[in-house]
């Protein structure tokens, strides 16, 4: 029970988290955001046009990622293949940060806190696999 409730926590916080971050980005030319808000993702793009159209069709992306969560939230019992594929996803995004485009090995607190989501689903997927595990010994 436990572990069900940190899964689909963690599912709510990631769906949410993609869902506002895809939409504010995917809202930058249409005048409705805050003009903080809208600066600080110019900002994130440097301004360049090409990158923040980049940054609008992934978060087209993230709009798409935070819908299927939400989906995974609510039909728990189907998710456990999403949950590694996402374990995956979140691996890779770490992988990202830590080897550069140049192929330099970078280490520091950016690094740290992009794998703070893969250690995360890490942990509850092995959390739920043992739960599963136990589920299953004491039907047996």
């Amino acid at each position: 029970m436990i572990t069900r409730m940190l899964a689909k926590s963690l599912y709510g916080l990631v769906g949410a988290t993609f869902l506002v971050v895809g939409a504010s980005i995917l809202l930058l030319g249409t005048g409705l955001l805050p003009e903080p808000l809208k600066k600080f993702i110019v900002d994130i793009g440097h301004g360049d046009g090409y990158a923040l159209h980049l940054m609008q069709e992934l978060s087209s992306l993230l709009v798409f990622a935070g819908l299927i969560t939400f989906w995974f939230l609510k039909h728990y019992e189907q998710s456990r293949p999403f949950h590694w594929a996402m374990t995956v996803f979140w691996g890779l995004i770490a992988l990202v940060h830590w080897v550069d485009v140049r192929g330099s090995f970078e280490a520091g607190i950016g690094q740290v806190i992009n794998t703070i989501p893969f250690a995360l689903f890490v942990v509850v997927g092995l959390l739920r696999h043992r739960t599963n595990e136990q589920a299953e010994s004491r039907g047996a």
